[in-house]
Order: structure tokens, then sequence, then C-alpha cells
């Protein structure tokens, strides 16, 4: 049988369609398998460096506590080696306050005995001094004696203590006061103004001018003195009071050998 040449290439050319058709489907399905792979391969790719950034992470802050780590320990070298020169600085001190509480403790074995002494003879020359403030005087001194007697009171304080009674009682000496007190007169108590002079002179009025006298030291007593010595006394309490300049004051006073 015999076809005719236009139907002839009608059935070649369909028969190369249907040929290609099966090809092309199974290239198609090769892309996909390769396209699918290449995805998965990025997708393990992008998961396989976040972990490594996340790994990288880790040991930079792991470096970084280690090198925090080591500098603390450094430091802490440091810190305890101070500490060391300290305690052995501090223990050397310990021993030489130890030694010097030592010295003190014998000091004091013979430093007190040497106070009581001389509280002693403070007390008897208040005594036998010129009677001015002799309330406020004997007070200290018995202060000091009982201050003596006490646990609480450190020897420096008690030292300082009678350091300070004995110069009070050298100023006394050496400058002029006025006050005033109770002073009995021939049986009856009076308020009178004294005027001291140093320890030369003590002297003493009564408010109303009308009587002045003196502290005789030879005769251990008060005894009157006539009235000239009435304006001295006041210029003497003036000055006394710095209600005036200072200025020579005639003052009555035991002659040499005698009253």
């Amino acid at each position: 049988m015999h076809l005719k040449p236009h139907l002839l290439a009608r059935a070649i050319t369909a028969s190369l369609v249907i040929a290609v058709c099966p090809v092309t489907s199974a290239a198609d399905d090769n892309v996909d398998a390769v396209t699918q792979a290449q995805k998965n391969l990025d997708d393990l790719g992008q998961e396989t460096q976040q972990r490594i950034d996340e790994l990288s992470n880790e040991a930079q802050s792991m470096l970084a506590e280690y090198r925090a780590a080591r500098d603390e320990a450094a430091n802490l070298r440091v810190y305890n080696d101070q500490l060391q020169r300290q305690v052995e600085s501090q223990r050397e001190e310990l021993e030489s306050l130890e030694q010097q509480l030592a010295e003190i403790d014998r000091t004091q074995e013979e430093f007190v005995p040497s106070m009581l002494e001389a509280l002693d003879a403070l007390k008897r020359f208040v005594e036998r001094d010129v009677p001015f403030r002799a309330d406020e005087r004997h007070a200290r001194v018995e202060e000091l004696e009982d201050m003596m007697g006490r646990a609480d009171v450190t020897t420096a304080e008690k030292y300082r203590q009678l350091m300070s009674a004995f110069q009070k009682e050298l100023e006394y000496g050496r400058t002029i006061s006025t006050y005033r007190g109770k002073l009995e007169l021939e049986g009856e108590e009076r308020s009178v103004r004294f005027l001291r002079i140093g320890r030369v002179a003590l002297m003493y009025q009564t408010l109303d001018q009308q009587r002045t006298g003196r502290w005789n030291p030879a005769e251990d007593a008060w005894e009157p003195v006539d009235g000239a010595f009435r304006a001295a006394f006041e210029k003497g309490y003036r000055i006394a009071a710095e209600q005036a300049p200072p200025d020579l004051v005639k003052t009555p006073v035991n002659a040499p050998g005698g009253n």
C-alpha cells in the first residue's frame, strides 16, 4: 500500500512527538530532584553556618570568661600578698605594743608611788597656804585622792589631773583676783569681798565697806587694818575685776623677822 507523500510526513511527525514526550517528562523530574537536592544542601549549609556561628560565639564568651577569671586570680594573688604583708606588719606592731605595755606596767609600779607622794605634798601645801578659795582648793585635792584609787582611770589621766592641780596652784602665785564669800567676824558670819594679790596679800572688806582686814600668816588669823588701806583695797579690787588698768597697790604685809 502506498501512502501519499503528505500523509507519510504527518505520520513521521506524530511518531517523533510521541517519542519526545516521554523523554521531556523524565528530564523535568531529574531537574526537580537536582533542584530539591540543591535546596536541601543550601538549607543544610545555612544550618551548619548558624551552628558554626553559635559555637564561635560560645567560644568567644568562654574565652572572655577565662580571661576575666585569669585576671581576677592575678588580682587575688596581689591582694593576698598585700594582706599577708599587712598581717605581718600588724603582728609586729602588736608585739611592739605588748612590749610597751609591759614597760608601762613596770613604769606604773615605780611612778604611782611618786604621784601619791606628790598629791600628799599638794594637800599639805593647800592646808598651810593662805586660805583663799579654801573650799574649792580642798575639794580639788579630795577629787584627786578619790581618782587615785579608781581602776577605771588610766595612770596617764591621773598624772595629767595632778599636774593640772599643781599648775593652778602655781598660777595663784602670779595673778590677782577677787571674789565674794563668807567670813566670820566677831562671832558673826558676814558677806565680804576678797582681794588676793598673788600670795603676798589676802584682804577682805565687808559689803558696806565699813570694815577692811587681811590674813596674817604669822598669826594664822584674820585681823582688821586701819582705814588707810580701804582706798588701796578699792583700787586693787577694780584692777582685779578689770575695771581699772594695772597699777601699784599698797597692801599690808608682815615685815621680815616680825609682824
